[in-house]
């Protein structure tokens, strides 16, 4: 998936803000004062930050105008399938749970773009190998980049999951309190 899809859905499935935070969410703070959003943004973002932002500057800088997708391969590629294993995902938020317990939900959007990557890249170059560098098995998906449908799905899913999560969190709980973001509950 593009950047901004693997950071919106790690902000939605892994922050107070998002699912993460169940019925009372962020509680009082405004989203964009949370900071699990924006470490969940980050982590969304990580496989590819750790694979491919050196080698795009390095190209983008080189003033090569070959398309560097194409380009891309040798220890950058190692790099691209370690970066998007299911194996580093789990070492990721495992030794955040160990080292820094508040980072361990955040860190899961890690595995949120493993996944989403998982069912939207087929066969070929960039197939994510979900137990790389154990196996080279990996999901035959459907390529986001040659089917638009895909992100347009992703893309009208994600309104719609915060218009479930924020309705979800004004209903009453069992104690018949609606709970209001950003409102006093007594």
């Amino acid at each position: 998936m593009d950047l901004l899809t693997h950071a919106m859905y790690g902000a939605t499935v892994c922050s107070r803000a998002g699912l993460a935070g169940g019925r009372k969410g962020s509680g009082k703070r405004h989203w964009f004062k949370d900071s699990t959003v924006w470490w969940a943004v980050l982590f969304g973002l990580g496989p590819d930050i750790v694979s491919m932002w050196i080698p795009l500057a390095m190209h983008t800088l080189s003033g090569n105008e070959e398309n560097f997708f194409y380009l891309f391969d040798g220890n950058w590629l190692v790099v691209y399938r370690l970066s998007h294993s299911l194996i580093m995902a789990a070492v990721v938020s495992s030794v955040l749970f160990l080292c820094r317990s508040l980072l361990f939900v955040p860190s899961l959007a890690w595995t949120v773009h493993v996944v989403m990557d998982a069912v939207s890249h087929g066969t070929g170059k960039f197939q994510t190998l979900l137990f790389y560098p154990f196996s080279r098995w990996g999901v035959d998906g459907v390529n986001w980049w040659q089917a638009p449908w895909v992100l347009q799905v992703a893309c009208v899913s994600l309104p719609l999951i915060w218009l479930a999560l924020m309705l979800w969190r004004r209903v009453p709980d069992s104690s018949g309190i609606a709970r209001v973001p950003g409102k006093s509950q007594k």
